[in-house]
């Protein structure tokens, strides 16, 4: 915006900074929040299996979905604790957005080394029910 100009007398030019202000804490909001959201992933603590030879995977994918099932058998995405019926709906619902975006939907499972078999079971045999065929299991180097 101009400054009017007075006759004869120069006003010093100031900044309003608050717009900048604002626009600073906004972008702090919203990297606070996408970190908590990234942490969250895998906030289950679980004691994962242990491979002697694996593979470091830090790209994230657009159609991935991180199913940890604890000691006792429970499912946990995103931080949640879910019965077996909402986990399995996420699942076919990841299966379904991917398949209508042309991707190919991935599952990552965070098994509990001394959990039990039956729900990881369940969960193998769902994915490929929906025609997801990328599963991945997170796995510990044992160190």
């Amino acid at each position: 915006m101009r400054q009017p100009i007075q006759s004869g007398r120069r006003t010093p030019l100031t900044f309003n900074i608050t717009p900048l202000i604002d626009v600073v804490f906004l972008l702090i909001i919203f990297f606070l929040v996408a970190s908590h959201f990234v942490k969250s992933e895998s906030s289950q603590a679980v004691e994962l299996p242990i491979a002697k030879s694996g593979q470091t995977d830090a790209q994230d994918k657009p159609y991935r979905l991180t199913v940890t099932i604890d000691q006792n058998g429970d499912f946990h995405m995103a931080g949640q604790s879910l019965d077996e019926v909402t986990a399995f709906q996420r699942i076919s619902q990841l299966a379904t957005e991917a398949s209508a975006a042309n991707e190919e939907p991935q599952i990552r499972i965070r098994p509990d080394r001394f959990g039990v078999y039956g729900p990881f079971r369940k969960l193998y045999e769902h994915c490929a029910k929906v025609g997801i065929r990328r599963i991945q299991f997170a796995v510990s180097d044992g160190q």
